[in-house]
């Protein structure tokens, strides 16, 4: 008895096999690269020595390794902070793309639930490679966690601190990412209650712990 129909099965099996094999291995481009710093707690060497560059992504598979990976942000020391930048920016005021720039600033009371750090920080995160800002998402340079025992804060740095209609148009892509986030029983929306637009230049100038709000925008009003 001839086996030739076995044989046909066989192989037939084997060729699914190979094509879920490409499936499972496929990599997902993102529209560009994102690269996590890390900044450590070390107190008697310079800011720059203390930067790290851990890791750059440029598939969603990649991007989900990392975030997995890495700690949580609320696991982190006090004064330690993650950085995530496009096109290899660095996170730091002086830098071409960011010099003139300014950023919308959450702060995260130390009263929260500590997941709730992790909660935004992950939801940004999304938003930025996932290129959610639209024909704003050129004007996005990164987005960076501070965490700080009196209170943490996230921040969403903007190209250009001038550019008011894309800086709110950003602001409220923002605040639709964060409301609309699926949250846990144990951490109470919203995620925030009023999110600040400050100007780079104004930051680094500051001679008070008070720095001029150039943009406000509530979770309340519409």
């Amino acid at each position: 008895m001839s086996d030739a129909p076995v044989k046909e099965e066989t192989s037939a099996m084997e060729q699914q096999i190979a094509v879920q094999s490409d499936l499972l291995n496929q990599r997902h481009p993102l529209r560009r690269p994102w690269t996590l710093w890390y900044l450590d707690d070390r107190r008697n060497v310079g800011w720059l020595e203390r930067l790290h560059e851990v890791s750059t992504v440029d598939t969603i598979e990649d991007f989900w390794e990392l975030v997995m990976e890495v700690r949580p942000a609320s696991r982190l020391a006090s004064t330690c902070d993650y950085n995530l930048f496009r096109d290899q920016i660095q996170p730091v005021w002086e830098v071409e793309e960011n010099k003139r720039g300014g950023r919308w600033l959450i702060n995260i009371e130390r009263n929260r639930h500590p997941e709730t750090i992790d909660i935004i920080w992950t939801e940004l995160l999304v938003a930025m490679v996932g290129e959610q800002f639209g024909e704003d998402s050129e004007h996005v340079c990164g987005v960076v966690c501070n965490i700080r025992n009196k209170g943490s804060k996230i921040s969403v740095w903007t190209h250009d601190a001038s550019a008011e209609e894309v800086n709110v148009r950003i602001g409220q892509r923002i605040k639709k990412v964060l409301l609309e986030a699926e949250l846990p029983s144990y951490v109470k929306g919203p995620l925030f209650d009023t999110m600040r637009y400050e100007v780079h230049d104004d930051v680094q100038q500051k001679n008070s712990s008070q720095i001029r709000s150039k943009l406000v925008i509530s979770s309340t009003a519409e």
